[in-house]
């Protein structure tokens, strides 16, 4: 009999997925909604890179839940977030808040995914 690990599935554009798969972003960030809730340690997540349909696999070292992603943010920013260095706490949560309405964030909180690559699909 075939053991199938359990993998959750998320869609990332173009850049943040290559920043994933050179190992330079190593924190997703999302809402803590519904779905990721579920997430937990030492569980393989696959994206999937919204122009090329390229699949990686990742596998969660750790996961942080904050009532804001402000909060987030001041934790952590620049490019291990997949963000410029130069980028502001408040330009960092002003364009997640077009990712993300204020209702969301304040319903489910974020989450910093903590993730390494662990092989990647063509």
């Amino acid at each position: 009999m075939k053991m199938e690990t359990t993998k959750m599935q998320m869609h990332l554009n173009h850049q943040p997925f290559e920043q994933i798969k050179a190992g330079t972003k190593k924190i997703e960030i999302r809402l803590n909604d519904d779905k990721r809730s579920q997430l937990k340690m030492g569980e393989k997540v696959e994206f999937t890179d919204l122009k090329t349909n390229e699949k990686i696999i990742t596998e969660v070292l750790s996961l942080e839940r904050f009532q804001t992603f402000k909060e987030l943010f001041k934790k952590y920013s620049g490019p291990i977030i997949g963000s410029p260095e130069t980028e502001s706490i408040e330009e960092l949560d002003r364009e997640n808040s077009e990712i993300y309405s204020r209702k969301q964030e304040k319903n489910f909180g974020a989450l910093a995914i903590h993730l390494k690559v662990i092989s990647r699909i063509q």
